[in-house]
């Protein structure tokens, strides 16, 4: 059912991203995938939130990506699957980076159809990450 009410200047909206999640089967194979080979920095949790289940938390620009263990995820068999997109400065450093530390890209690193830079890595869960150079919006 579709409301009837129409979007105002002064409607309250949506501002940005804090964090998304995603599930993992193993932490500690997790962390090695984030941390050390995406270089991304660890940021401390609640310790309410620690206490209650295994998960790492990431920094992410001004957001965070919260790494979540459940040994029971299936992630979908997709070529395009539910994934995070991340944007870098120095596209062929950080490629090299990631090739240098272990990571396999799935494509690439490479110019994707659109002409942008890009290249899609998986986590040892089989989540994917792509990496661009596309413009964040303003």
């Amino acid at each position: 059912m579709q409301s009837e009410r129409t979007v105002q200047d002064d409607d309250a909206t949506i501002t940005g991203c804090h964090h998304l999640a995603v599930c993992v089967h193993d932490i500690d194979e997790a962390r090695r995938f984030y941390g050390e080979i995406l270089s991304l920095e660890e940021v401390e949790r609640p310790p309410e939130i620690a206490a209650k289940f295994r998960s790492a938390w990431y920094r992410i620009g001004t957001s965070e990506l919260h790494v979540i263990e459940n040994q029971k995820f299936q992630p979908l068999d997709s070529p395009l699957a539910p994934h995070i997109a991340v944007v870098t400065n120095d596209f062929e450093g950080l490629t090299a980076q990631i090739a240098d530390r272990g990571g396999q890209f799935r494509f690439g690193p490479g110019t994707g159809p659109d002409g942008i830079l890009r290249a899609i890595i998986e986590d040892p869960t089989g989540n994917t990450l792509e990496i661009t150079t596309a413009p964040l919006r303003a």
